[in-house]
């Protein structure tokens, strides 16, 4: 026998006799092996909670697994033409540019902004929530405005600065335990509607241990969601409304 393996197998020996022959050593593995099983289950469980109360879902595209490593391991979301979850945004305080930036991962590209096109590198890093929508048609005061009351609508957010000039209008959003998070719309002179959102605690200055956790349990993602979901109505009945003041001006009878 190799003499290299002489030493794990007396190991193995002598842990597996300590379990049958010594009663307290399989009290013990038993003990640590149950509460490891309820660490586990608890975190999934936790885990499960946080991404329903963030108004995400893991069985969209790109899957369950794509969906549920991403809200893990990310902390950041920004939507683009392709609605790429590798897309991510740089803040002001994170760079001297006042613009928010979209780029693939995981190597950031200074200058493109929030609606670009970061070449996928796999079809399955596609989240329809986080495609760029556009309203043609609409002037940019309009959808800046209806952008605004849109937000004000919304239970724990709050506008903390906009500029009309550049179409930003920056918010904060508060959750029920507390927690802040960024939130940048855009509305570009397209008329398309862009948005970033990042976890309080992934400001460079953050104090919060939670910076030492990597994921957002979808939480930035369910925030463009939210947004997306509650403008879009408003914008189809201002389409409505204009498509009614165009009949209206057509001459009786003419079809």
């Amino acid at each position: 026998m190799n003499n290299s393996l002489i030493l794990p197998i007396a190991i193995v020996v002598l842990v597996v006799a300590l379990l049958i022959f010594v009663r307290i050593i399989r009290v013990i593995v038993g003990l640590l092996f149950r509460i490891a099983i309820g660490v586990v289950a608890t975190i999934i469980a936790v885990s499960a909670i946080a991404i329903l109360l963030n108004n995400e879902t893991i069985y969209e595209s790109p899957g369950i697994e794509a969906r549920a490593i991403h809200f893990l391991t990310w902390r950041t979301a920004a939507t683009s033409e392709k609605g790429l979850g590798s897309a991510t945004c740089t803040w002001p305080d994170e760079s001297p540019s006042p613009t928010p930036t979209a780029t693939p991962k995981p190597t950031p590209v200074a200058g493109a902004s929030p609606g670009a096109s970061p070449t996928p590198s796999a079809e399955d890093d596609v989240y329809p929530e986080l495609m760029t929508r556009g309203f043609p048609g609409i002037s940019r005061r309009e959808l800046f405005d209806l952008s605004q009351q849109t937000v004000n609508s919304f239970g724990g957010w709050k506008i903390v600065k906009t500029d009309p000039h550049t179409g930003i209008i920056d918010c904060i959003y508060t959750s029920r335990f507390g927690t802040e998070d960024d939130v940048r719309i855009t509305v570009t002179p397209k008329s398309d509607l862009q948005l970033c959102a990042r976890s309080g605690y992934a400001r460079p200055d953050s104090p919060s241990l939670l910076r030492f956790f990597p994921g957002d349990f979808g939480a930035n993602i369910g925030h463009i969601k939210q947004f997306y979901e509650t403008v879009e109505p408003q914008m189809d009945a201002v389409y409505q409304k204009e498509q009614e003041k165009e009949n209206a001006k057509k001459p009786h009878g003419t079809h």
